[in-house]
């Protein structure tokens, strides 16, 4: 019958590379479901990635999911990853869910929580979200340290761009610490959608946008105070120009989603837009780069 709550769900369970994350789980959030719960271990290269699948998606579960593993590791002449699954039933699931996502809290002021969860004690800045997205909940490493940089050096009235806004969270800080505007963009549809909703729960009140698309959605807008670009390098440097030109003189520029191994080209890329003043935050194999725009 049509809108019957299905009695069982499949956990399925599978793990990979941080490498290939993003790809599985895009895969996963546009052919089977949005609500992802993601475990990355400090120092591994492993993201294991646990997500539940209703009736109605259990064929492309089981054909689309196998296939396209199949290619994706294939072309690389790796073995596709094994997907473990179990049967649990409906309630079960719902618990099971809410337990795996707990409130997380960074820069000692910053709680970002599903909204199920209470607002924690001694707690200045509270994010709540709906969490169904691969990145954006707190956990990973690149999006603490975004998280921490603009704690640290955002001011109210400042004007806010946020490339690869996922689920929303570093534009919902900078909107509670007073910024004047936000744009907020993301190419993934299931991201902007996320984000919409993660603006609504908190009930956001600046003057925002949240788009879908690249930094072509800003192309003709004044510079901005604050940029924050967390994506990843190879997405990062062909717009590195543009996003600099993006920051307005005296601005600041975050650039994050680099590992250790990105830190040489990065460097030197900035170097050649004459972009000289800058720190780099390192937690465990991530870079964030904050650009004192010249």
């Amino acid at each position: 019958m049509a809108g019957t709550i299905p009695e069982n769900y499949i956990e399925a369970k599978l793990s990979v590379s941080r490498e290939m994350a993003d790809a599985v789980c895009n895969y996963i959030i546009d052919n089977i479901t949005s609500g992802l719960v993601l475990e990355e271990e400090d120092e591994s290269t492993v993201t294991a990635i646990t997500f539940y699948v209703t009736p109605d998606k259990e064929s492309v579960f089981r054909t689309g999911l196998p296939l396209y593993l199949s290619d994706v590791f294939g072309s690389l002449n790796q073995a596709p990853p094994v997907v473990q699954e179990k049967t649990i039933k409906n309630v079960e699931w719902v618990e099971e869910y809410k337990r795996s996502i707990q409130p997380v809290r960074i820069a000692e002021d910053i709680v970002v929580r599903p909204h199920w969860h209470d607002r924690q004690p001694e707690t200045r800045f509270d994010i709540m979200i709906e969490p169904k997205m691969a990145f954006g909940t707190g956990t990973h490493e690149t999006t603490r340290s975004c998280l921490a940089v603009i704690r640290r050096q955002f001011r109210s009235g400042m004007t806010f761009l946020d490339v690869g806004t996922g689920s929303g969270i570093l534009s919902i800080l900078a909107a509670q610490m007073g910024a004047s505007r936000i744009k907020a963009i993301d190419y993934d549809v299931a991201a902007v959608n996320n984000a919409r909703e993660n603006f609504a729960i908190n009930q956001i009140s600046a003057p925002h946008e949240i788009l879908f698309g690249s930094i072509e959605r800003a192309e003709h807008d004044r510079p901005y105070d604050f940029v924050c670009a967390n994506i990843i390098k190879s997405t990062i440097l062909p717009m590195l120009k543009r996003l600099v030109s993006l920051t307005a003189p005296g601005g600041r520029l975050v650039l994050s989603g680099l590992l250790t191994q990105d830190e040489a080209e990065t460097t030197q890329a900035l170097i050649d837009l004459g972009q000289l003043r800058f720190e780099i935050v390192i937690d465990n194999k991530w870079l964030t780069y904050v650009v004192d725009r010249q």
